[in-house]
């Protein structure tokens, strides 16, 4: 069930917890079967609740989704990365998105070329234009968050 699970504090004790994360932050909170009347109850307000929490925070689109930092990212800039291939031994720093379609672009800009700073500027502008080519669409695969889309 998108963003609700089960789980069980210890035996005997068992509750629903509802929890998805937007635009950094996370929303959560349990529901307890004791505190609820029992587990059906317990997941129908969870359910109420993230209903709720869905439709305030709205959904996250496939352009802001391509511009999360990732906890791999190194410079700074999501997308943006510097590489090292053999016939370029001082680097090159690339700009790089995966399109919806799952088809990949990418712009590479030498260091020896362009020197250090100037290849990044060059990457992070690349970047920019690259996302101009994902849809500002919902970013969606669950049938009940595609609900809370519309």
């Amino acid at each position: 069930m998108y963003a609700i699970s089960r789980h069980e504090r210890r035996p005997g004790i068992s509750y629903w917890l509802v929890a998805f994360t937007r635009q950094g932050k996370r929303h959560y909170k349990s529901f307890y079967d004791m505190h609820r009347g029992g587990s059906e109850n317990a997941l129908a307000a969870a359910i109420a609740w993230r209903g709720e929490k869905l439709a305030k925070v709205g959904v996250l689109t496939k352009r802001a989704f391509c511009q999360i930092k990732r906890t791999s990212n190194r410079s700074g800039v999501p997308g943006v990365y510097f590489i090292r291939p053999k016939n370029q031994p001082q680097g090159s720093w690339a700009a790089r998105i995966k399109l919806p379609d799952g088809h990949e672009r990418t712009k590479t800009f030498a260091v020896k070329k362009y020197g250090e700073s100037r290849a990044f500027s060059l990457a992070v502008e690349a970047r920019s234009q690259l996302l101009e080519l994902v849809e500002d669409t919902p970013f969606l695969h669950d049938q009940v968050a595609k609900k809370f889309a519309s």
